[in-house]
């Protein structure tokens, strides 16, 4: 039986869950231009084989500071030549960089994306730090997110919303919004289960949905040899169980978790296999939920594991950016 799970949004729309493919993390390149040394064929071809392989639609989360869209661009030139996806099949989503200003401003980031990726518009467009770190941008927050409702309003982007908003950043940002945002994408796994405080009660009490980067972090910790620690000996070993109890995966398990706890997974591998697992994984066996008692058992589970993040250093280095 095949049926794709989708989050319906404040403003109606719905979006479909997990993502199939973050194009950053394991493909993100710090180079500001695209050179032919630093081209990723391992992301253009693994993004062709997703067009092709996977089932229903297919979610491409995206930002400006990842710096793929030259891959990314390739990729939809041979979907469209071959037919494999049509564009009503494909959720893209991007990314405004407030911190290193790869773009002046929403609109010329906008327009300058869809005509590299030759779209008519984004399905969802976010800002990506509540703060704006360059001197290229001279936009306060509050007025890029107005960029970004003019976006709306004609029709270049289809859904609006923020990332790594804190409770205090959203509230701000509501103080001169006219559309609220229809998601927060943030770091969020069993061992980090609130990015800043009070942040997901927040998002679920204002119907902002919390897109989760990093939901398997506790896996790749252990897969990393990161973890040794007593509670993440006995996370695991229970994420173990029910791995077998449902004849899924590890990562299925906490993809689902996610899901469940009405969170909207983002996941990436820059394996094809892993990638295809976890997209169609909820479309083979769209009637699998785990037991209340078994979503509670994970959540304390996880809350005894010291909270940490997985992109902890990688925020202090954008504040050293903020800071010079």
């Amino acid at each position: 039986m095949f049926k794709q799970i989708s989050f319906t949004l404040n403003n109606g729309n719905k979006i479909i869950a997990p993502s199939s493919m973050g194009i950053g993390s394991v493909y993100f390149k710090m180079e500001m231009q695209s050179t032919p040394e630093n081209y990723n064929e391992t992301l253009k071809s693994n993004l062709v084989e997703l067009f092709e392989k996977a089932k229903g639609t297919v979610h491409i989360d995206c930002a400006a500071n990842y710096n793929v869209y030259p891959e990314f661009s390739d990729a939809l030139k041979i979907n469209t030549q071959k037919t494999f996806k049509k564009r009503e099949d494909l959720w893209i989503t991007d990314k405004f960089d407030s911190v290193l200003g790869t773009f002046p401003d929403p609109k010329t980031h906008v327009l300058t994306v869809l005509k590299q990726l030759d779209l008519q518009y984004l399905d969802l467009f976010l800002i990506h730090y509540p703060f704006v770190g360059s001197k290229k941008i001279s936009l306060s927050i509050a007025e890029i997110w107005a960029e970004m409702e003019q976006l709306l309003k004609d029709g270049k982007v289809r859904n609006i919303g923020v990332s790594n908003f804190s409770v205090t950043d959203l509230e701000k940002l509501n103080e001169t919004a006219i559309i609220k945002p229809v998601i927060n994408q943030i770091e969020w796994s069993p061992y980090y289960l609130n990015q800043s405080p009070g942040i997901y009660d927040y998002c679920q009490e204002n119907k902002i949905l919390i897109e989760a980067y990093s939901p398997l972090s506790p896996l790749s910790m252990k897969d990393a040899g990161e973890d040794d620690s007593e509670e993440g000996k006995k996370f695991i070993s229970y994420i173990d169980f029910l791995a077998a109890k449902y004849s899924i995966s590890d990562s299925e398990i906490l993809l689902r978790y996610a899901i469940q706890s009405n969170v909207l997974p983002i996941t990436t591998s820059s394996k094809m296999e892993r990638i295809l697992n976890n997209h169609n994984f909820t479309n083979d066996r769209p009637d699998l939920n785990l037991d209340d008692c078994e979503i509670a058992k994970i959540t304390t589970l996880g809350k005894q594991h010291k909270q940490i993040s997985k992109y902890e250093k990688f925020a202090a280095f954008f504040q050293t950016l903020i800071e010079k």
